[in-house]
């Protein structure tokens, strides 16, 4: 009867699945579909699953909650993974918590939730602030994390804190002129509004905590070397909030590292060609890269 038991709830959960992965391919948007929660220590994290295959998690940046996937890129990946994308404490449909927001904290949760929805191993990747908190997951719960994905991000404690600064001080327009190339801008005029919104906008308590948490990171650079994992790291030639040579930075560190550089794309790449992104993630995610195994 127990045996039994297993194998309806399984053919339940694989009917939800089913219907949360049709859902996302008739949604223009992440924000219109149901979210999902589940308790990970002093917080309660919203979460969403699509498609089925080998798991990867997806840690969202500074000041965003996972609506801000762009919907193409999630669908791309969904057709191979069960992508997994959930929002950092504090923010969206996740509390804040008791313990309050520190970059390993946060990769504490990315623990959690994989923990709490019964994965073993993921795969994973991290976006901006979420490489960071991508980077501390990796080094510190190594047992869990498969392969590796860190994209417009840095190792170097330094340079986050100082773009951190720069950031906080600047208004939407000027942000805005940071991460599309105005040449890719009089090609494509309709991008900003075509960006995907939030439910909710974040509160502004949570975004300077965020801030707080990356000008306080210890930064990684010179734990790199002892990441035994297949890692790509993703950045666009014209990037200048975390520049490409911060990229080049952890491709030094981090033995037989991937490194793919989008030519014209700056910070929101995502945005700009989210297909060629998800083949990309996809031909990594799929190579074996040890040749004793061929």
């Amino acid at each position: 009867m127990r045996r039994f038991f297993y194998f309806l709830f399984g053919i339940m959960l694989l009917a939800q699945g089913c219907v949360h992965d049709a859902a996302l391919d008739r949604a223009d948007n992440l924000a219109s579909l149901p979210a999902r929660h589940v308790s990970v220590g002093d917080v309660d994290l919203s979460y969403r699953t699509f498609g089925q295959g080998e798991p990867l998690l997806m840690i969202m940046g500074f000041a965003g909650t996972m609506d801000l996937w762009d919907v193409s890129l999630i669908k791309e990946l969904a057709r191979k993974y069960t992508v997994i994308i959930y929002d950092n404490r504090g923010v969206g449909g996740s509390s804040y918590g008791t313990k309050g927001i520190t970059i390993k904290r946060m990769a504490e949760d990315g623990a959690g939730i994989v923990d709490a929805l019964g994965y073993e191993k993921v795969h994973v990747l991290g976006w901006s602030m979420g490489g960071l908190i991508a980077q501390e997951l990796a080094l510190n719960h190594p047992e869990i994390v498969d392969k590796l994905i860190l994209m417009g991000t840095s190792c170097d404690a330094v340079s986050v804190a100082e773009t951190t600064r720069n950031l906080m001080g600047m208004d939407t327009k000027e942000l805005l002129s940071h991460f599309f190339s105005k040449p890719w801008l009089v090609k494509h005029p309709d991008a900003i509004s075509r960006l995907p919104r939030p439910a909710a906008a974040v509160n502004m308590e949570t975004i300077k905590a965020q801030a707080d948490a990356m000008m306080n990171w210890a930064g990684t650079c010179d734990r790199l070397s002892i990441l035994q994992r297949d890692t790509l790291i993703v950045s666009g030639t014209e990037d200048d909030i975390l520049p490409g040579k911060l990229s080049l930075e952890m491709v030094r560190k981090i033995n037989g590292s991937w490194l793919v550089r989008f030519k014209n794309a700056k910070h929101w790449l995502m945005y700009q060609d989210p297909q060629s992104l998800a083949r990309t993630i996809s031909t990594f995610l799929g190579v074996n890269e040890d040749m004793l195994l061929n």
